[in-house]
This record gives C-alpha cells, structure tokens and sequence, in this order.
C-alpha cells in the first residue's frame, strides 16, 4: 500500500548560517509567545473563575490537529508536494472533516480522556497519508 506520506527523501541541507540562526529565533519566539499565552490564560481562568477541564479538552484537539497535520505537511514538503494546488485542496478538506468531527465529539464530551488524544492521532495521520497518497498518485 503506496501513501503519499511514505516516501523518505533527505531534506536539503543548503541552508547558511544565517538561515539556521534566524530559523532558531523564529523557533524560540513562538516558544515564548506561547508561554506567555498559557500564563495570560490561566491568569484569566483564576480571574473569572473558569473551568481548566473545559479548556484541556480544546487545548488537546489543537495539538493532536497541529502534530497529524504538520507532520503530513512537512513529509509532503519533501516531495515537492506542497507545491501543487492539488494537494493543499485535498488538505483543506480533510482538514474541515477532521475539525468537524472533533467539535461535535468534543461537545459531546464534559472531560475526554487524554490517552484518547493518543489512540486516535496515530490512526488519523494513517487516514491522512493513505486518502492523500490514493488522491495523489493519480497524477
């Protein structure tokens, strides 16, 4: 079985100094920027007297989205992929059933478990590269 996420490829090793120091920057910037979200939030939970659990449970689905998601673009970037149109379509609407889905079960749910997050973002990147390698290949 082919997916379009299998293909192991080595990732260019042409980048300068400059562009290995700047992408390092950029990595500790977002690092710092979302520390001091999840202060400002929880600093705004302790304010109004929200609930954690309700929270944990979007925080969850937003990581498991940002890990299965980042991981098909940057094994499809690899393979020149991301360059065509066709792919990021495909993506789009995987992505809208993913989130689709994950708001209606989430709703559903007061506390999900957390080893939830876990079982289910193996099977879905598997979903993801084999609906996008069978689309895929047809080119």
């Amino acid at each position: 079985m082919r997916t379009a996420l299998s293909h192991s490829e080595p990732v260019s090793q042409g980048k300068t100094r400059w562009g290995r120091a700047r992408d390092f920057l950029l990595y500790v910037a977002i690092a710092i920027s979302i520390v001091i979200l999840a202060f400002a939030y929880a600093f705004h939970l302790a304010k109004t007297g929200g609930s954690q659990y309700s929270t944990l449970k979007w925080l969850g689905f937003a990581g498991i989205t940002a890990i299965v998601f980042g991981n098909a673009i940057r094994s499809c970037r690899r393979q020149g992929l991301w360059r065509k149109r066709k792919f990021w379509v495909l993506l789009g609407l995987f992505f809208a059933v993913h989130c689709v889905l994950g708001v209606v079960l989430l709703m559903r749910v007061a506390t999900p478990p957390w080893v939830l997050y876990a079982v289910l973002a193996g099977p879905e990147y598997v979903v993801l590269a084999m609906y996008l390698g069978h689309f895929l290949d047809s080119d």
